[in-house]
């Protein structure tokens, strides 16, 4: 059977101050660090996620005045698109109203140089109706 004495009261008095000086220097120290060091990780992640919403922000900004920089480029495009059409359509108006200018001087010049070369050949005309008329026929005509 088991016997209670002396020594297991002294064992249990060791164990027991054992424990607490491991306590005091052992484990609170350790227990200290490994408190610091999660608090560190916690730091750092929080950290990091802090920085990555504001990565976020940014990009997010940068996406959005790249868009308005695209929408203003098409916007100043077709302005430019539409002026030079204009441009272009107002240079073809002043051509064709010039070609038409020009074609109706022609045709004024080419009536009035007709009307010359008529009166000019009138006169002439009379002799050459006779000198067709004699060579078809064959004979004089008077």
């Amino acid at each position: 059977m088991i016997e209670i004495n002396w020594s297991i009261l002294v064992q249990m008095t060791n164990f027991l101050l054992l424990i607490f000086i491991l306590n005091i220097v052992l484990y609170k120290p350790l227990l200290k660090i490994l408190d610091e060091r999660d608090k560190k990780i916690s730091e750092t992640q929080q950290k990091t996620k802090d920085f990555s919403e504001e990565t976020e922000k940014m990009i997010s900004a940068y996406n959005e005045k790249l868009q308005l920089a695209k929408i203003e480029a098409m916007t100043q495009k077709n302005n430019a698109k539409k002026n030079a059409s204009e441009k272009a359509n107002v240079i073809i108006e002043e051509s064709r109203k010039e070609a038409e200018h020009l074609i109706l001087e022609v045709k004024h010049q080419i009536s009035k140089e007709i009307e010359t070369a008529r009166k000019e050949l009138e006169p002439e005309l009379e002799k050459m109706a006779i000198t067709i008329a004699e060579q078809v026929l064959g004979r004089k005509v008077a």
